[in-house]
């Protein structure tokens, strides 16, 4: 009987625990009127995303019999990437530093000559793109930055064995949350301040799915990519007005090839429908597009020789 009494009692709380709905759309207040708050999809395979004013967190999320929801950002695995491609015109060394800015205390260099601040100290009055050429060649590209995990620093090296031309892209904190956990009462969700509940959770209507679930594709696989395709200007993968590659069902594999002819050994694709561009917007000049690959990089922890002088001094002029 007992047994029976214990059979009864785990089905009955798999049943509550099935009812618990939890997917749907959730919204925070972040007490900023201005700001519009924190507005959450969780979705039934377990993805969910967060958007709010210029961040977006995505990934995936579990729940366990006591209603509190896991989720596990999608993260990079390292605070940087580096692209490259050869260039048969290009002397020397070419490299696009993409998303540093003045709270990123980040460092460039090689094995042979040491590394450099990527900007000053008091570096403001940022343009896009920022490009340094080189006169030398590099075997190696060496990063490192400071985080807030770290007890000493740790380098992160690129062998390079043929390229010249380098796309280098910096992952912000906000693009490397660590996991974190919600509690889930009543329909609502709490995070840190149990006097701050989301609104009570809706069923994801078909418009939110279509704005929203971009979001969460691109969460899932926004981060280092095998390739990035990019025009002279560093319009990165934009393809043209209204940024085709963030469209949820967008095949960047077919656009290419129905627009584009694919010089292989060059790596370049030339446009079959050239719409050109004004002489002064070269950043949407898109009949000319390069390819460029990842290169693996790989964190150890020897010491590098640095060098004070930045190699960006940016600096507003009054």
């Amino acid at each position: 009987m007992k047994k029976i009494t214990n059979c009864f009692f785990v089905l009955f709380t798999l049943l509550i625990n099935a009812q618990t709905k939890v997917a749907g759309t959730y919204h925070v207040d972040s007490g900023n009127p201005d700001d519009g708050g924190y507005n959450w999809m969780l979705l039934e395979n377990h993805t969910f995303a967060m958007v709010t004013f210029g961040q977006i967190i995505a990934g995936t999320w579990s729940i366990d019999s006591n209603n509190i929801i896991s989720f596990t950002p999608s993260t990079p695995k390292y605070p940087f990437d580096v692209y490259g491609r050869y260039d048969a015109d290009q002397k020397g060394t070419k490299i696009m530093f993409d998303n540093f800015d003045r709270s990123s205390k980040a460092y460039m260099g090689n094995t042979e000559q040491g590394l450099q601040p990527i900007l000053n100290e008091d570096a403001n009055c940022f343009s896009y793109p920022m490009v340094k050429e080189f006169n030398n060649n590099f075997n190696d590209i060496v990063l490192s930055i400071k985080l807030f995990d770290q007890v000493k620093d740790v380098f992160y090296v690129a062998e390079n064995k043929k390229y010249n031309n380098f796309i280098i892209m910096y992952y912000a904190s906000t693009a490397r949350q660590r996991p974190f956990t919600a509690r889930l009462k009543e329909g609502r969700l709490y995070f840190r301040n149990d006097d701050r509940p989301s609104s009570p959770r809706k069923d994801v209507q078909p418009q939110e799915l279509k704005e929203m679930g971009k979001f969460v594709a691109n969460g899932l696989s926004g981060f280092s990519k095998e390739s990035i395709i990019s025009n002279k200007a560093y319009n990165i993968e934009a393809y043209g007005p209204g940024e085709r590659s963030m469209e949820e069902d967008f095949d960047e594999e077919s656009y290419l090839t129905y627009n584009y002819n694919y010089d292989r050994p060059k790596e370049i694709y030339t446009a079959k429908y050239p719409r050109g561009a004004s002489e002064d917007d070269a950043y949407h000049d898109l009949d000319t597009m390069y390819k460029y690959n990842r290169i693996e990089l790989k964190p150890n922890q020897n010491s590098y020789k640095k060098i004070e002088k930045s190699i960006f001094t940016i600096t507003c002029k009054e």
